[in-house]
């Protein structure tokens, strides 16, 4: 169940950010991230990003299932406002520039969109309720099945 989790609701988040907005999803550290005709680091770093998406749920299942295995279910809470802020560093570390969406060029040459226009925004906000309502679901299920995997 964990890896269909992974496969079909974690992974697609990140994977549609990385694939349709690159040099957002880097928050615009860098600009070779736009160009992946006949780049092949490009690739090399989509797959790195999606092994240690999954790396990291994988990770993460393997945490909670232990804590509730050995009684400790208060630490789950804990390990779930570390994820969440671990998620959301970049975007305070780099506040207002995930704002603005385009390419590397456009939005450091001040251009690009914001965030809350067509497409991006609405693209964004799909593939995030499919995160967040398969992540609850997942949750749930190993919650209630924590005894019963070994």
């Amino acid at each position: 169940m964990l890896n269909v989790y992974l496969s079909c609701g974690f992974v697609p988040g990140g994977l549609y950010l990385i694939s349709a907005y690159p040099a957002w999803e880097a928050m615009y550290k860098t600009g070779w991230l736009d160009t992946p005709f006949d780049n092949p680091p490009v690739a090399y770093f989509t797959v790195f990003f999606v092994m240690l998406m999954v790396l990291l749920g994988n990770a993460g299942y393997l945490v909670g299932h232990w804590c509730y295995r050995h009684g400790r279910e208060k630490i789950v809470p804990w390990t779930i406002a570390a994820a969440v802020f671990l998620t959301l560093l970049p975007f305070l570390l780099n506040w207002g520039v995930w704002m603005r969406v385009g390419t590397y060029e456009a939005v450091m040459g001040g251009g690009g969109y914001s965030f809350w226009e067509a497409p991006f925004f609405y693209g964004w906000a799909i593939i995030m309720s499919w995160l967040s309502v398969t992540t609850v679901a997942a949750g749930v299920w190993f919650k209630k099945r924590a005894d019963t995997f070994e």
